[in-house]
């Protein structure tokens, strides 16, 4: 179990073991707070406030580093009276480089290991053989699903573990095997019904299915001169026997300044075998992107990119076109299809002063939309101007505000501010 004291049971068992020469603290805190106007009825409207606490800290000593990765939510203008949260993302001990070939990690940790994605209360052991051109990730643990909260669920109550291969033994090509397997316990409620013809309500407990997920997976990336990249993954979902995503991509650099991609994706959406869901036929997607990238200038480069997504007995299309420079970007959009019709520009600019103390934003976006062709063409503009202050080198101030209209709101304003501190210190602690 995950609870408030595991932070300082790990930080007495890191310096039981860490060797009597200086640490590195390091890390960030980012204050922010977004507020807002909200009209519940016509002439009524309450004033909203939400206020985020973020922390990064990493102690390392040598080959042993201990990380977390906490952040605190208030919402100070709640009238259901959930003032405050706390989510714990990261925490976790590492023990890096033994043999120099093995990390371990224990704790809170993301795992990313091919079809294996999520965060888990649990170990991680990664090894590099065959003089690091073989790595082998292994990895078990309590999913942590929900709020990510200090307590999670025992291993009796959930259950994820995998690993994945990779190797770069061949030249100019990487190839990766992975399988994961990952069950969540979801847990049981009450709900209120009504009891025959009299209606009389009663709580009716509800028992969920564990959430299951299994598959195997395995992808290729081939480069060859910088001047082609290829791309390929496949991933099989064990549990329902079906291919669940195929992909491939390709780059090519024609010239310096010119270059082609491709994609083409097929998938499935991700179902828990034994949810409520599974009862369902879940079709398939299909996507095919098309894109063309010339560099104007050392700072101004064009791109373009069409794609078609085809449904089960439907289809869309989308299309990009814009310019990007080292202090802003101008784009165009629009789609039509089952996905609705739309057409959209957008403009952001960010330009650095007085020795990039200063960078001042704007961005404007005009979209016009409807989402069938049955449907009226509606209108949306929105408007962001902002800048980023950086006083002296580990501290940065960020504000904006932002403003939309369109047929529902007349003038909705919002206001962001953002206070970040970075630090790197060395202590002799222990």
């Amino acid at each position: 179990m995950m609870r408030p004291r595991i932070a300082a049971v790990m930080l007495l068992a890191l310096t039981a073991v860490l060797p009597l020469r200086a640490q590195l603290v390091s890390g960030r805190f980012v204050t922010s707070a977004y507020t807002w106007e909200q009209f519940d009825t016509v002439g009524t409207s309450a004033t909203y406030l939400r206020a985020f606490q973020t922390a990064q800290v990493s102690v390392a000593q040598g080959d042993l580093s201990f990380h977390t990765y906490l952040q605190g939510a208030l919402n100070a203008t709640n009238e259901f009276g959930d003032l405050g949260r706390i989510r714990v993302y990261n925490l976790y001990l590492k023990w890096a480089n033994i043999g120099n070939a093995v990390d371990l990690t224990a704790g809170r940790q993301a795992v990313y290991a091919g079809v294996g994605a999520g965060t888990i209360d649990g170990g991680l052991v990664r090894a590099r053989l065959l003089d690091k051109s073989v790595t082998v990730v292994g990895y078990a643990g309590a999913p942590v699903v929900g709020r990510y909260d200090w307590i999670s669920q025992g291993w009796d109550k959930g259950l994820a573990f995998g690993g994945q291969l990779t190797t770069s033994a061949l030249e100019n090509t990487r190839v990766g095997v992975s399988y994961v397997n990952w069950r969540e316990d979801r847990p049981s409620y009450t709900s209120l019904r009504a009891r025959d013809t009299t209606f009389a309500p009663y709580a009716l407990p509800i028992e969920v299915n564990d959430q299951a997920y299994q598959y195997i997976g395995g992808d290729v990336q081939y480069r060859f001169q910088s001047k082609v990249s290829l791309y390929g993954r496949y991933d099989y979902d064990i549990n329902f026997d079906r291919t669940a995503r195929f992909q491939a991509g390709a780059r090519f650099d024609v010239v310096d300044r010119l270059g082609f991609t491709a994609d083409y994706i097929y998938r499935i959406p991700r179902v828990a075998f034994n949810s409520v869901f599974s009862a369902f036929i879940a079709n398939n997607v299909e996507e095919m992107e098309f894109g063309a990238e010339y560099e104007l200038l050392p700072r101004l480069r064009a791109f373009g990119k069409v794609a078609r997504v085809m449904y089960d007995t439907d289809e869309s299309n989308r299309w990009t076109l814009g310019l990007n420079s080292g202090y802003g970007s101008l784009s165009y959009s629009g789609g039509d299809g089952y996905a609705g019709q739309l057409q959209s520009v957008t403009l952001q600019a960010a330009y650095p002063l007085a020795d990039r103390m200063i960078i001042p934003n704007a961005s404007v976006n005009y979209a016009s939309y409807r989402l069938s062709a049955d449907d009226d063409r509606e209108d949306a503009l929105s408007l962001a101007l902002g800048a980023t202050v950086r006083p002296s080198q580990p501290v940065s101030i960020d504000v904006q505000g932002q403003m939309l209209t369109n047929r529902y709101y007349s003038n909705d304003f919002r206001l962001h501010l953002r206070f970040t501190y970075w630090f790197a210190e060395q202590l002799t602690l222990f």
